[in-house]
């Protein structure tokens, strides 16, 4: 019988007093490793608990797991997945995310970002995703539209987050850091790998696909909700359309794009 059980907290030793109360073990007789060092992440990204592998545990066998340790649990059995660290805080914010930066029918001026705004996107970028432990080389640079700020590393999956939650909490987090003692200048856009662009595109098949459906069927057809910027990436696609016209309904994070046949 393998005797051994997980438990997570917030640091490696809150883990192990959990262990020593849980399985009436002394804690200098404890016998466990660390699985995991856990992260603080920063301002909620990247944070993750500590986890320590107990063995030998005796009794174990007659301990049930409390269910948040079985949650947290069926959380780890999927290691290969990539898990969003985008704690409840950051998606919100997300969902607030200023009109300015991804309103429909923003117009950006392409005006040249200023040297020391470039400086001090590269120099927050740099930070957050070193504070994260995620080791990355960081490039801020103007793109005309927008400030483009890329980042190459060889934890792409784990940067970009599950249905790129991560990447957006990142960007978001660039902008009002940016933005909060200076005047708005420009959006900040992050990217890795190519992932906006894949994503760009993936919408507008997407969008060109429901178009073509909406005109042979001959009535409105909605795609999945979007956040603005998707949404706005479809407008702007099929607004060369002639044979439809777009609209957005419903609310919060149930607001799609609707397609109307003319």
């Amino acid at each position: 019988m393998n005797n051994s059980r997980e438990f997570y907290a917030a640091t490696v030793e809150e883990a192990a007093e959990k262990a020593s109360a849980a399985l009436g073990i002394p804690r200098d007789r404890l016998d466990f490793e660390v699985l995991d060092q856990g992260s603080t992440g920063f301002l909620g990204i990247g944070a993750r608990d500590a986890r320590v592998l107990v063995r030998n545990t005796g009794t174990q066998a007659d301990v049930p797991l409390s269910s948040d340790e079985e949650d947290r649990r069926l959380d780890h059995a999927g290691e290969g997945a990539v898990e969003s660290p985008v704690e409840e805080g950051a998606q919100e914010a997300l969902r607030l995310e200023p009109e300015r930066m991804v309103e429909e029918d923003d117009v950006v001026i392409a005006e040249e970002a200023p040297e020391d705004l470039i400086l001090a996107v590269d120099k927050f970028a740099t930070a957050l995703v070193d504070a994260m432990g995620i080791d990355a080389t960081v490039d801020a640079h103007d793109a005309g539209d927008a400030i483009a700020v890329d980042v190459i590393t060889k934890e792409t999956g784990l940067f970009i987050g599950q249905k790129g939650e991560t990447i957006d909490a990142i960007q978001y987090l660039l902008n009002v850091a940016v933005y909060k003692n200076r005047p708005f200048a420009k959006r900040i856009i992050v990217d890795s790998e190519g992932y906006r662009q894949r994503r760009i595109e993936a919408i507008q098949g997407m969008a060109h696909r429901t178009a073509r459906r909406a005109v042979r069927e001959r009535r409105p057809l909605s795609l999945p909700p979007m956040s603005a910027a998707e949404r706005r990436v479809v407008h702007l696609f099929l607004q060369e359309n002639p044979k439809v016209t777009t609209s957005s309904e419903g609310k919060d994070d149930a607001r799609k794009v609707v397609v109307n046949p003319i």
